[in-house]
């Protein structure tokens, strides 16, 4: 899972001052489309339903709650859900404030429920029912659907005539924001739409834009309307079923959402937290929403792209956010004062966040390397697009029901379907080659014979690398698994526990040159000239300068001396990693390259890959300095650790020894080895 490097990673704390202007920037951010929820809401009910200071309140202590969930492993803000919209005026006019916030209260505990099941069965099934060629498109729909939005805002809308005056504050944002954000340097890069935003206003006040009427008549405090089950009203349970079948629906948005801030921050939030934790914080903070009187909560794209274009992913900064955001709340001239901001300054600035959230659909299709050349594909992905920007609709209606599906709602239940009902494509499996009985067969010339066995051993490698996939259960996979008797032999040993540490670490080193030179098997080679005892020729001979061996601390130096032996002049970086225990994943808390190790082929070096944290980890941060070509070399592998490597970095070649069974439940490689780095170093 490739991104750009982050200045600020998800558990970093900026200074105080940072820390504030940075949350400011995400109130900003989420301020727009959290207040139009509750104008649009009471604008097709015909009366209030909703109010703007109940709605952010609820955003931020929803966002609160998430965080809590998820124990501040995800850089998240939730903020007041588009997807309800027109559902919530539907419940209101049927069963009033009591039906549409009983409505809400439902959504929470949907999420709540599956939550739970994702827990305690996995969430392969989700993964089933919406994999990336369906994500994919999914993120792509929210973020062009967000787009007409951002048009109206502008004033460009075909339906309208063009204000001039706004179309200038909103070119204005726009290339304020566009020019910080790529032409800033330091502190000023971390905060373009703060800026943009500042100066559209400014720009607005200047063209007489803003109308100042609501901060006079507002109070400089002023308490929230909530509206509570059982003191304003006796929860009812009348118009449900016209708002809980929407949550079917953004749970796949939260999944499309986390699967876009996943690929923008470099981890995998599906994974951990886990998808459980991250539909518990959703649904809990729907169903409090709900409990106070406001709108559902969602996961929010806004946010989400301001975290990928000022590369700053601190749960600290989105928790101050959330802060903010309640007290804000109570601040009737502040909430007055923002409510003044023109639509044209939010539209220049929405130009480049729903852009934003559209790409990174594309970009989950490209880096999860969707074949378009299979029909399948292309049938799912066009057809939700199709259907998720053209407007259509279904309506279902049974008596006093009526339930309408559109939009991205729409594309998704049929990309999910297309997806599950769709036929795959039979691929082509390589053939085995068969071999002919010596007795029978007639002489050869020497030449032929040697082709022959050539052509025999490069066949025996394909179908023994097909059968480690095959193991896996993942395709087209870089994986190159050494079969040899010799090796097999050492690694009996080194797995046997009374095996010694000094004989221990030299079968590790024994086994690493192996892997060097099966590695370095498509080395580029230079043309020298050189002088044998008889005469001068030419030779060619491997330029070792263009190779670097980044061990991870500290089993992967037990490999390092054996690879030296093979490239001695290759550089040296180093990484070091420990394993939490609780969550399994690596914690960082060494890293040093040799400055030109961007212009150098790297081989990671760890004995065990295991669950794939700590090489995913270590890939992470050698892309983020540029480097192009990655190659892993491992003892033994765990299945676990391959099939994510895998699915994160697909380019990454992966040469081991051995694949074994599976990892128990404290993610040790069963049968394994034991701990790699007690028994290199004999410290157990």
């Amino acid at each position: 899972m490739e991104e750009t490097k982050l200045l600020l990673d998800v558990n970093e704390k900026p200074t105080i001052g940072k820390w504030i202007i940075l949350a400011i920037q995400h109130v900003f951010a989420m301020f727009g489309a959290t207040i139009l929820v509750p104008i649009l809401v009471n604008s097709s009910a015909g009366t209030e339903v909703l109010t703007i200071p109940v709605a952010l309140a609820t955003s931020g202590i929803g966002t609160l709650i998430y965080i809590l969930c998820t124990k501040g492993r995800s850089p998240v803000y939730l903020g007041s859900s588009f997807a309800f919209i027109a559902p919530l005026a539907a419940a209101y006019l049927k069963g009033g404030i009591s039906g549409a916030m009983t409505g809400i209260m439902v959504v929470g505990l949907i999420y709540v429920i599956f939550a739970t099941l994702i827990h305690f069965i996995g969430k392969d099934w989700i993964h089933k029912l919406l994999p990336h060629v369906v994500i994919g498109p999914m993120i792509m729909i929210i973020g062009l659907g967000l787009a007409p939005n951002a048009i109206s805002q502008i004033g460009l809308g075909t339906d309208t005539q063009i204000e001039w005056k706004g179309v200038i504050v909103a070119l204005i944002t726009f290339l304020t924001t566009a020019i910080v954000m790529v032409r800033g340097k330091g502190f000023l890069k971390i905060v373009p739409f703060l800026i943009g935003i500042v100066v559209g206003y400014i720009a607005s006040i200047c063209l007489g834009l803003v109308d100042f009427t609501p901060v006079a008549e507002a109070a400089f405090f002023s308490m929230p309307n909530f509206i509570l089950p059982f003191v304003n009203y006796i929860p009812s349970f009348s118009a449900i079923l016209t708002i809980a079948p929407i949550a079917l629906v953004t749970m796949a948005e939260h999944i499309g959402d986390h699967t876009a801030l996943s690929s923008i921050i470099g981890k995998d939030l599906l994974r951990n937290p886990g998808l459980d934790r991250t539909l518990l914080g959703d649904g809990i903070a729907t169903f409090v929403a709900g409990m106070l009187g406001g709108p559902a909560n969602t996961t929010y794209g806004e946010n989400t792209s301001v975290v990928g274009m000022t590369k700053v992913a601190s749960v600290w900064v989105i928790g101050l956010a959330a802060i903010i955001a309640i007290c804000l709340a109570f601040l009737g001239k502040f909430t007055a004062i923002i409510s003044t901001i023109p639509n044209p300054v939010l539209g220049g600035v929405s130009l480049l966040l729903y852009g934003f959230i559209s790409v990174n659909g594309l970009k989950v299709l490209i880096e999860n390397h969707i074949d378009f050349g299979k029909s399948k594909n292309i049938v799912v992905a066009s057809t939700m697009l199709v259907l998720g920007l053209g407007g259509a609709a279904i309506s279902i209606v049974s008596g006093d029901l009526s339930v309408t599906i559109s939009g991205m709602s729409l594309a998704a239940i049929v990309g999910i379907l297309l997806n599950l009902l769709l036929p795959d494509e039979k691929e082509n499996k390589p053939e085995k080659v068969e071999e002919e009985n010596n007795d029978t067969k007639e002489e050869k010339s020497d030449e032929n014979s040697e082709v022959k066995s050539e052509d025999k051993m490069e066949n025996t490698e394909v179908i023994a690398e097909t059968t480690a996939k095959e193991q896996i259960g993942v395709k087209n996979m870089n994986i190159n698994v050494l079969d040899n008797p010799i090796i097999e032999h050492k690694l009996s040993i080194i797995r046997n526990k009374n095996t010694g540490t000094k004989e221990f670490r030299e079968i590790i080193t024994e086994i690493a040159i192996f892997l060097c030179y099966e590695a370095m098997k498509d080395a580029k080679l230079k043309e020298v000239e050189i002088e044998t005892p008889l005469c001068k020729t030419n030779a060619r001979v491997l330029e070792e300068d263009n190779y670097a061996f980044v061990p991870i601390l500290r089993a992967g130096t037990g490999m390092l001396d054996g690879l030296l032996q093979v490239i001695p002049n290759a550089k040296i970086g180093h990484i070091g990693l420990y394993r939490n225990e609780e969550t399994l994943e690596p914690v960082k808390y060494y890293y040093k390259m040799p400055k030109d190790i961007s212009n150098r082929e790297v081989l990671i070096l760890d004995p065990m890959l295991a669950t794939g944290g700590s090489a995913a980890d270590t890939i992470k941060c050698l892309k983020e300095d540029g480097v192009k070509k990655i190659k892993f070399l491992s003892i033994i592998s765990a299945p676990e650790g391959i099939k994510r490597l895998n699915e994160e970095y697909p380019d990454v070649e992966l040469y081991t020894a051995a694949i074994d069974e599976k990892l128990n439940e404290h993610g040790y490689i069963l049968p394994g080895l034991g701990d790699a780095g007690d028994r290199i170093f004999g410290t157990k």
